[in-house]
């Protein structure tokens, strides 16, 4: 063959193969696109026999790519699923479909695999009983709730604190909101819930004022308050729609520390009182299927709320430490957590006419208290925490000439958090970060001995831990049921206990600070009513008339540190996405700035800065907003002046910080965050009777 011959059917086989290629590529464009709308159908609109019909139509399109017909058939097999179960031989039919022909797409095989053999668990096949348990999301967030329909999860995006949702079946998340600015100190989402009727989210939104109750739409439709922060109320948490998605449950906490259980009316956000909680610890609370029943914990056990009738009821008087989880979608079993048995395990009572029938039945071991909800088909959510949190000391350079040390582990025992030096830097205190927290760990910098103490049946709260100036004590914020919320004074030689004064509904967050004397703690107070304007405070609380003053009010602050010599103190401010760092007198008169972070390109590490130990310093950190693990440590002179880099701190997470007394020391928290959301399955209809 001539080359001119063989040039040429080589270029017209190249092109009849680029043309073939090019028409799979349209027709695998056109199944992508048709995905999509079926998806849109399935999840915005609702319409799961027409999503259904949909993903037939895309399986069938002749040249699709496989990876798009398997998920149009594990979608579609879905679908069938939450329909009811008359269609869970259509269900077994797509998910069979998959393993058979498309194992090669090995995410939506497993998924098949998974849901084919969570169906013949319950009776799809075999007939059998067992109850099966399964992870869902390894590197989770459990700050949300499962929709009613097992679709999705709302949950947390802790790169800014939005409110986003997570799609079960493909693994991808959408953010729904856009104004979180956790990193920087600004604001961010948690908890969520969404609505049973798979159109909205409702949310609380955590500022530096306290937290707003809000409500966002799955359609892209943007985020509305229903409560702001206001009125002597500085907390609103959700905690469940009623079955018609009408109204909300949610949890007012006052300024003076009390809560209050309200019905939240979604449509115009006006309440109605169901329950003055008082001190004690959040009830939690969960809706009957048919709307009449509210079921929450009570000091006593747990009791029911006749919604009708407006009469609470006890249920089960259980004093051995318990939550309501859920009720069932069948409307006959309340599954709680409870460790009447040594730990806290999942339990179910059976109920109608709102009184419990004999009883309760064990579940599971060791399920804990982190629900995320029911679907309607009985499945059971829930999250799982192994976090490990270490306390580690490394060294700056003050000179700035070096990087710094590497990190040494401070403690022996493993997960602690929240540290901060004695003031004579001799010793290093930390909080146990097992949960419940109730202990406090000091390391004797001279020794390496170790010493714990106790807050009796307390729990202490994420705030940061302090040492009185003397040296004689550590300070932490706690609670305890019915006295709500304090900060508690422990003596390190004696190790008594002494409430010091009560957090006005600040969750056991406030960054305080002692006066130089000991005598007057320094904290930041959000607004306590609408009324109040200028934003937050920073104020002075004088520990022995219980007399509180104002040193500045600004909006945006959200925190102040005070000077070694108690003559100035630091303020951090929000402004919009740059943090700005300000210094003036304790005694009144003009804030200066000091220094201010790019936000656009730069994150402030929140939970500084700190003065030097000479006063003549401020030093914090600050990262790369797309590096992430990696704080660079900065010095600026208290005068002001150009920023110094003094060091390098590598953290997978870092949560807290303290300098030594030396200038050079630092301890912070490293935590390694390893969450999981698992499901429960098949355990309704004949759970496991504890022997």
């Amino acid at each position: 063959m001539k080359p001119a011959k063989l040039v040429l059917l080589t270029g017209l086989l190249c092109a009849a193969l680029s043309a073939g290629y090019l028409a799979s590529q349209a027709k695998d464009n056109k199944a992508e696109v048709a995905l999509q709308a079926a998806i849109k159908t399935e999840t915005v609109d609702g319409n799961l026999k027409g999503a259904i019909e949909q993903y037939k139509k895309i399986a069938a399109i002749p040249g699709a790519g496989r990876g798009t017909v398997a998920t149009a058939l594990l979608r579609m097999g879905q679908c069938h699923e939450k329909l009811g179960d008359a269609d869970t031989r259509e269900a077994r039919k797509a998910y069979e479909q998959i393993v058979r022909e498309y194992g090669d797409q090995a995410a939506v095989a497993t998924e098949a695999r998974t849901r084919l053999a969570a169906l013949v668990g319950a009776g799809g096949a075999s007939g059998s009983t067992t109850m099966a348990t399964r992870r869902v999301w390894a590197g989770a967030d459990i700050t949300g709730r499962v929709s009613t329909d097992g679709r999705f999860l709302s949950f947390t995006d802790w790169k800014a604190g939005n409110v986003a949702v997570r799609d079960l079946a493909t693994g991808q998340s959408r953010l729904l909101t856009d104004n979180g600015n956790v990193a920087g100190g600004g604001g961010f989402a948690e908890p969520s819930v969404p609505s049973p009727d798979g159109k909205s989210v409702a949310y609380a939104w955590y500022g530096s004022h306290g937290r707003d109750l809000c409500v966002v739409g799955l359609d892209g439709s943007k985020p509305r308050i229903l409560r702001a922060v206001g009125n002597g109320v500085l907390d609103h948490v959700p905690l469940a729609w009623s079955p018609d998605s009408k109204h909300l449950l949610a949890e007012f906490v006052k300024a003076d520390g009390s809560r209050d259980m309200m019905l939240v009316t979604v449509a115009d956000g006006s309440t109605k009182l169901l329950k003055a909680v008082g001190k004690d610890l959040s009830p939690g609370g969960v809706f009957s299927p048919d709307g009449r029943y509210i079921a929450w914990a009570t000091k006593e056990g747990f009791s029911l709320v006749d919604l009708r009738k407006g009469a609470e009821s006890p249920l089960i008087a259980d004093r051995s430490g318990h939550s309501v989880l859920g009720w069932a979608p069948d409307g006959k079993h309340i599954l709680f957590s409870s460790a009447r048995s040594g730990s806290a395990d999942a339990w179910l009572i059976a109920v109608a006419d709102g009184k419990a029938q004999g009883e309760p039945m064990f579940v599971k071991k060791d399920l804990g208290s982190m629900p995320m909800g029911f679907t309607r088909r009985g499945a059971f959510y829930y999250g799982v925490s192994n976090n490990i949190w270490d306390v580690q000391i490394a060294e700056l350079d003050p000179a700035g000439a070096n990087a710094g040390s590497s990190p040494q582990r401070a403690f022996q025992r493993g997960n602690t958090r929240s540290p901060a030096w004695s003031p004579d830097g001799r010793s290093l205190a930390s909080v146990d970060a097992r949960e419940p927290s109730q202990a406090v760990i000091i390391r004797s910098m001279d020794t390496g001995e170790e010493q714990e103490l106790r807050v009796g049946e307390r729990t202490i709260g994420m705030g940061g831990i302090r040492w009185t100036p003397d040296g004689k004590a550590v300070v932490v914020p706690a609670s305890e049921s019915g006295k709500g919320e304090n900060l508690f004074r422990i003596d390190v030689q004696t190790g008594q206990v002494t409430a010091l004064m009560p957090l006005p509904g600040l969750g056991g967050w406030p960054a305080f600070r002692f006066s130089r004397d000991g005598n007057t703690i320094f904290y930041v107070r959000p607004p306590a009513s609408l009324a109040e304007t200028g934003g937050q405070r920073l104020v002075a609380h004088d520990l022995r008339s219980g007399q509180e003053t104002t040193v500045i009010q600004r909006s945006g602050l959200y925190k102040g540190g005070l000077s070694p010599d108690g003559q100035r103190v630091l303020i951090g401010v929000d402004e919009g996405k740059s943090p700005v760092v300000l210094v003036m007198s304790v005694a009144g008169g003009e804030a200066r700035e000091l220094f201010r972070v790019d936000g656009e390109k730069e994150v402030l590490f929140a939970g500084g800065p700190s003065w030097t130990p000479d006063g003549r310093h401020v030093v914090y950190l600050k990262r790369a907003k797309e590096v992430q693990g990696q704080w660079q440590a900065w010095r600026v002179a208290a005068e002001g002046g150009e920023p110094q880099r003094v060091g390098q701190i590598r953290a997978r997470q870092l949560v807290g910080f303290a300098l030594h007394s030396d200038g050079r020391r630092v301890a912070f928290s490293d935590v390694k965050f390893d969450l999981e959301v698992w499901v429960m399955e098949n355990f309704l209809s004949a759970p496991k009777v504890a022997k």
